[in-house]
């Protein structure tokens, strides 16, 4: 196993030990009502440009084989049940898991690209390749988002909506809350075209912010610091918030890119869940 090459701060810690490696956040894993996994590609079951730990049925790989690997991730971070997965949509839905609906969200995954909770023992998950990950601790009620923010979610500000919906559902205080940004593509490594700039600059206030100038007719965006700015949107304190150094599309061995391997790059997993 490769190391990550980034330096570790200690602020988001490898755990490479295990049959799932993943990373965490030093910020979140100081609350004990929390459990929570940034996880990579390592210790899955999958082969080709799978190889690993692939938990989307939606990019072409063997159902079987994606099968196993929920099993494996399950199993390996020792989960009550399954997590529970949407069908991200690069939208902004976001959706509120309780005891009434649970079953129908694990038999049924609405589309959408955000779930908040305040139930205990539900982890809940999104599934990145290098679009960020963002998890959202509310330590009052206490709460729990777990929420996927590409360029497109990003812009109609998936991130800001899902917290909000978290005052607006159970009662959240934005004095209470922390965030932890978890691995993603870095800005150098991530260029976009006239139309994604126009949209930022249309569609956020800090949208030029997130731009610098690449090559050609290209610009270099910061989906971590346009989502960072989000979560100070809604007034958490920047001392609460933190954000992971990892780049996917650098780190081959550790995780999933599209950018780097195209369409048929798998996806790994973020997972986060309320403890007793």
């Amino acid at each position: 196993m490769t190391p990550l090459r980034a330096p570790d701060s200690g602020e988001f810690p490898v755990h490479s030990k295990g049959p799932v490696p993943f990373v965490s956040s030093a910020l979140l894993g100081a609350n004990a009502c929390l459990k929570h996994w940034f996880c990579g590609r390592i210790g899955g079951a999958g082969s080709g440009p799978y190889a690993g730990m692939n938990l989307s049925r939606r990019v072409g790989d063997s159902p079987d084989v994606v099968a196993r690997n929920h099993e494996i991730l399950a199993d390996g971070l020792g989960l009550p049940r399954p997590p529970l997965v949407l069908k991200q949509v690069h939208g902004n839905a976001v959706v509120v898991a309780g005891p009434d609906n649970l079953g129908g969200l694990y038999d049924n995954p609405p589309e959408a690209d955000a779930i908040i909770t305040a139930m205990r023992n539900v982890p809940l998950a999104i599934l990145t390749a290098d679009c960020v990950p963002i998890v959202v601790l509310d330590v009052g009620t206490p709460s729990l988002a777990v929420v996927h923010a590409g360029w497109r979610g990003t812009v109609r500000s998936v991130l800001w909506k899902t917290i909000l919906a978290m005052f607006e559902e159970f009662g959240a205080d934005p004095s209470d809350c922390y965030a932890a940004i978890g691995p993603a593509v870095e800005s150098k490594c991530y260029e976009v075209g006239n139309d994604v700039r126009e949209a930022f600059i249309k569609g956020l206030p800090y949208g030029a912010d997130v731009l610098e100038r690449g090559n050609d007719a290209h610009w270099a965006l910061d989906l971590r610091e346009a989502n960072r700015r989000q979560i100070l949107d809604a007034r958490l304190s920047p001392s609460r918030v933190a954000a992971c150094p990892y780049c996917t599309r650098c780190e081959t061995d550790w995780f999933f890119s599209a950018r780097r391997d195209g369409e048929r790059s798998g996806r790994h997993g973020t997972v986060a869940m309320l403890v007793p």
